[in-house]
């Protein structure tokens, strides 16, 4: 099924990086099991009262960036998209705390990023622990977990201070593995540990060759699942047509019922928040006037996105028609990032995480499931490092002027032809 509404899966709420009470990343009480390697930890305790002064500025950022993501992916390949901008960010604040000069420009750049590193790191944090306390068991259980971890190949050194920002700010673990030895082991292991933190929904992220070639992978795993908070009928749902994105109408499983709703009428759409069992948490549906779909995503940012919001009115009991779908998605993240400007962090300094390192690659995956019970959600990001490219022993050659040239067989050094070049014309 193709599908061009628009879905921002709680791109301003889904970032918790790790429990409340965990210190760095998984620990023995992870319902998940502990992440595989020999673990290795920052010497600082995982900040649990972190300043929430800047967590505005933060929200604003993020939504603006999730907007910059979505065009360019969609962009570069139209269709349906399912994305994590909060996972992204996640990983890249990590690594724009190791970064330097160009590439740590660059990631601001990218992300919008403001703030000074204390309190964005702070900021994450506290964004973290407020999302996460929007866990809830019982009838309508509510399900929100984030994980980070560092998996390194054994032996290879990592910066103490950046550890320390990590675990402090991110609840970050890290795991030593032989990446050397047997790559597909530790590709299926890390794999592993992923789809246990994803409700099994983001399977084969890492493959051998991206072990073999990597010195350390820096993964988030982000799960979510909530309940509405009033369900549709199974019995309602029906066939109904959807105009798909050529213009073409076809027949989809469509949930209708009288169900909560705040909505409201902007400039080329319409917006609407359908809530879920915890007040707290929302799926916003932004859906474009007929033809203005191109015109609606181009102008979409934190601003106006608030203004539409906060311009709703609440349906107590909203007829809805919404269709069933569920998505898998791996988007090139990395060709996004370069075209949203962060080619100079590819091959750039990250000399708080090591000097031998430089980023290479970011991946993601994501799957969203949205039927009549409420919606399941998740993805993983992993940020590749690999050794970093050494400086050349000089600068560039620029033949520009009178040369000699030899023709030598190689190892005897015999001299087959010899000339001078005074004018190549």
């Amino acid at each position: 099924m193709r599908m061009n509404l628009t879905l921002l899966l709680l791109s301003l709420a889904l970032g918790c990086t790790g429990k409340p009470g965990d210190e760095t990343g998984d620990t023995d009480s992870s319902p998940a099991g502990a992440a595989p390697g020999e673990a290795l930890r920052g010497s600082t305790d995982r900040e649990m009262a972190p300043a929430t002064s800047d967590l505005s500025t933060l929200y604003t950022e993020n939504a603006d960036f999730s907007f910059d993501l979505l065009r360019t992916v969609q962009a570069a390949a139209p269709g349906n998209q399912v994305l994590s901008p909060w996972s992204l960010q996640v990983v890249m604040a990590q690594v724009r705390a190791g970064a330097s000069g160009d590439a740590r420009t660059a990631i601001d750049s990218t992300f919008r990023w403001t703030l000074a590193d204390d309190a964005l790191n702070a900021s994450f944090d506290a964004a973290d622990l407020a999302i996460t306390a929007h866990n809830v068991e019982g009838e309508t259980p509510v399900v929100i977990t984030s994980t980070n971890q560092i998996f390194v190949t054994t032996g290879y050194p990592l910066g103490a201070a950046w550890l320390d920002t990590l675990s402090t700010w991110y609840g970050t673990g890290v795991q030593q593995m032989d990446f050397e030895a047997d790559p597909a082991g530790v590709a299926a292991d890390i794999n592993t540990w992923i789809a246990d933190r994803t409700g099994d929904r983001i399977k084969d992220l890492v493959s051998a060759g991206v072990v073999a070639d990597s010195r350390m992978l820096l993964v988030n795993a982000l799960y979510f699942k909530a309940s509405w908070a009033i369900p549709f009928s199974e019995s309602s749902t029906a066939d109904q047509p959807f105009t798909i994105g050529d213009g073409t109408e076809v027949s989809v499983p469509t949930m209708s019922g009288s169900v909560t709703v705040s909505g409201a009428q902007a400039d080329g759409y319409f917006i609407a928040d359908i809530p879920y069992s915890d007040a707290g948490l929302t799926m916003t549906i932004v859906l474009p006037e007929a033809g203005r779909f191109d015109e609606v995503l181009a102008g979409l940012d934190s601003t106006t996105l608030q203004a539409a919001i906060t311009s709703e009115a609440w349906c107590e009991e909203c007829a809805v028609q919404f269709p069933k779908f569920e998505l898998k998605g791996a988007p090139d993240i990395t060709s996004a990032l370069i075209a949203l400007g962060m080619d100079p962090a590819f091959g750039g300094a990250y000399p708080g995480i090591s000097d031998a390192l430089t980023l290479t690659a970011v991946e993601q995956k994501g799957f969203v499931a949205v039927n009549e019970k409420g919606t399941e959600a998740a993805a993983a990001t992993m940020a590749e490092f690999s050794d970093s490219a050494s400086e050349p022993p000089f600068g560039p050659i620029v033949v520009d002027r009178p040369f000699i040239w030899l023709v030598r067989e190689e190892p005897t050094g015999a001299v087959l032809f010899s000339g001078i070049v005074s004018d190549p014309r």
